[in-house]
Formats: structure tokens, sequence, C-alpha cells
């Protein structure tokens, strides 16, 4: 057998059972399951219940122990393993769980510690909280796990518990088994009571010995449905038995086992996932750099290629040239390109033009051509009224600033006979 290999042990009624595919071994101790192996287990004399208490999440255990150490269900310390908890408010909490004898539970702890594999706890409701889970109910439901004289019920719905009890029988017996079953109703029917709530109806799991009778599915007061069944092999007989279904529902992380030995299961399962993927990323990482090997010979090659390419070209070019020797030259060149970009006498007549009023009249037209700019000095009169001639001489600055020219300096005086007045401008390229 391997010895990383993932066994279930089913410990119920005073048996212990092993998994193998779907075959169901009756096993005469924990010590001879090799390799990793989940326990589902009733624990002797343990109960489960559900409790709302008025007490803040971190001490609710404290609790529990005294109220059930009160009611005298356990003579000595007692262990506490919660499967489901929420807080309700800041100092309320409700809490699923299952308690049991503290030399119980060490017993267990002694086993899973002295192996050299990792073994995962499960007690018996995790599958019956996993099979609550998976049904997905809106409203609350009850599922009944029948087993020999027993009958264990867990109600609620995928995200909340309301109740948790196990209902026990004096034999195995029809008629014993049908009072069971009445048990089990009643028990059903006054939750629904006192939580005011509407049970939909009642899921059955089944074990290789459960004895399910017609007054279990023929009743009046629920709608009675069973869990899907799988066939398993027990004692060279096939059986339909739900439990099995129910099992593969439970992940680890539904063990009560403590975080480090959830932790090294799941190490341990994908030790193997994670060699597979090492050697995977080592192959591509091997193949990447040969290519990117031979893609750096090829680049250097172009780069060699690509050098000696200048290298030739840059062979007979003649040498520095003297600058000074063609200064005339460069500087002819030169003011022609800026004379260039300068406007034309053509287009400051015709800017000027333009902008003349009726009774205007040039006297004075200078344009300079500086290196760097156009300058224009204009000096005339306006033989007109002094409100007419103003506005001439407005629209003229006017057009001419619209045109691009720069106003440097003017002047307007007049007298009785005429205006006169005086415009420098500047032009830029």
């Amino acid at each position: 057998m391997q010895k990383n290999k993932r066994q279930v042990a089913i410990e119920l009624d005073g048996l212990t059972y092993r998994v193998v595919g779907n075959r169901l071994e009756t096993v005469r101790d924990l010590k001879e399951l090799e390799g990793d192996v989940w326990l589902i287990t009733d624990m002797q004399d343990s109960i489960t219940r559900f409790m709302a208490l008025d007490a803040e999440h971190d001490f609710v255990d404290v609790i529990i122990r005294k109220r059930l150490q009160e009611t005298g269900e356990f003579d000595d310390s007692i262990s506490i393993l919660p499967l489901w908890k929420k807080k309700n408010g800041k100092s309320s909490t409700d809490i699923f769980f299952t308690a049991l004898s503290s030399r119980i539970y060490s017993f267990y702890s002694n086993l899973i510690h002295k192996r050299d594999e990792i073994m995962l706890l499960f007690p018996l409701y995790s599958v019956l909280f996993a099979a609550l889970k998976r049904m997905r109910a809106r409203n609350p439901v009850a599922v009944v796990f029948q087993h020999g004289r027993f009958a264990d019920i867990l109600i609620g719905t995928h995200k909340k518990v309301y109740y948790a009890n196990r209902c026990v029988a004096f034999d195995t017996s029809d008629e014993q088994i049908n009072k069971l079953w009445n048990t089990a109703k009643a028990d059903i029917s006054n939750v629904s009571k006192d939580h005011r709530i509407e049970i939909s109806e009642i899921c059955l799991l089944t074990w290789i010995d459960s004895n399910v009778t017609s007054d279990w599915t023929n009743d009046s007061d629920f709608e009675v449905v069973f869990f899907e069944n799988q066939d398993i092999s027990y004692n060279g007989v096939t059986i339909q038995c739900s439990f099995m279904k129910a099992l593969k529902m439970l992940t680890a992380m539904q063990s009560v086992s403590v975080p480090q030995e959830k932790a090294c299961y799941y190490a341990n399962r994908w030790i193997s996932c994670l060699n597979v993927m090492m050697l995977v990323a080592a192959v591509i990482f091997l193949g990447s750099y040969f290519y990117f090997q031979k893609r750096a010979d090829v680049l250097g090659n172009q780069i060699m290629a690509l050098e000696g390419q200048i290298t030739r070209m840059n062979v007979g070019r003649p040498g520095d040239i003297d600058r000074e020797k063609f200064d005339q030259q460069f500087g002819f060149v030169k003011n022609l390109t800026l004379y260039r970009s300068k406007p034309s006498f053509k287009e400051i007549i015709d800017d000027l033009s333009a902008g003349i009023s009726k009774s205007m009249e040039f006297e004075i037209l200078k344009i300079d051509y500086i290196t760097d700019d156009v300058q224009i000095e204009v000096f005339g009169h306006i033989g007109a009224p002094f409100k007419t001639a103003y506005r001439g001489y407005q629209n003229l600055i006017n057009g001419l600033k619209n045109k691009g020219y720069a106003l440097q300096e003017s002047r307007f005086d007049t007298d009785i006979r005429k205006s006169q007045f005086l415009l420098k401008f500047q032009r830029m390229p």
C-alpha cells in the first residue's frame, strides 16, 4: 500500500472500519492503517449539541464546560470540539460542538502524535453538517442518520444550525426502530415550535445496518427524502449506503485537528504536484536559456555586421573643414534665409493701404529691414474734423495690429485745419 495514499477510517457503534474504494473492511486496530488517514468517529460517550450563549467568542468553551458539569453529563474534565461557531453581536455566540471526556480526547491526541503519517480527526456530526451544507436549503431541514439503535439529528440550513441531538432505542427490532423514529420526529417538531421555524423536509442518511421501516418513509407530517446512495461492499454483500456519499463532501478544513496537522496534510498532499511543477519550471527555464542565448548570438552577429558597414562608410570621408574660410559665404546664405522669412515690401505697402482712411495722406514712409525684424515708421496728416481723423487714426493702428504688427510708438497732434500723426511699428518674421 502506498504510504502517502489517503485512507478513510470510520469508528461507529463500537466497530472500526476502513474504506477501500467501494469496499468496507473491519479493522482491529487503527495502528494497522498506513499513510494519511481521515478518522470519522462517534467518540465513545461523546455528545453533540447546539447552544446560543450570552458570552464573547473566546470564552464560550469555559461556559459550556460549566453547564455540562452542572447537568451531570460528564464526571471528569471535558474537552470541547467546535464544529461551527458564529458571533451574534459583541457578547453573544452560537456554537455547534461535540463534547467528550478529556481522557478519551487524550487517547486520540496521543494516537495522532505517535503516528509517522498524518491523521485528521472528524467527529461523526461533521459528516451530517457537510451533508446539510451541500443541500444548500433556504429553509431549515433536518438531517437524520439512522445506524444500529441510534438516530443522530441535525437541524439547520447551510448557513446556520438550530439543533443537534442523538435519540436512542433499546434494541434494533422493528418496534423499537419505529419508536426511535417517533422520538426523532417529536424532537424535530419541538424544535420547529421552539424556534418558530418551518422545517421543510427530513433527509435520511443510512448506514450498512440501517433499518428504515415504512413508518419512516410514509410520514404524513414531514416530507421524507433519502440522501443519494452509494453501493458499498461489506463481507461480500453489496449494500446501498448514503453515509458513504456524504463522506465525500468532507474537506480537511472541517477536521477538528489542530491547524498544524491540517497544514501538514495539505503540504503532504500537494508535495508531488509541487515537484512536478518545479520540474516543468526547470525545463521551461532551461529551454528559455538556450532560446535566448541563440537569439543573443544572432543579434551579436547583426551588430558586428552593422559596425563593419559603419566603418566602411567612414573610410574616405573628408576631414574637418576650416570654417573661417567660408564665414562670408555662410553669412550670406544665413541672411538670405532670414530675409526670406520676413514680409516683403509689397506686403507691407498693401497692409498700410488697407488701413488708410479717405482723408489720410502719408508724407513719410520708412521701412528698415534689420537682422531680426522689420522697423516701419509712418508720418502723415488727416484733413478731417478731429473726431473723424482720430477714428481713422485708431482704425489704422488696430488693422496693423491684427496683421501681426507691434506698435512701438504713436503720436497724434491736431490743430484747426488738420491732424498729424506719427506711427512706429515692428514686424517680426
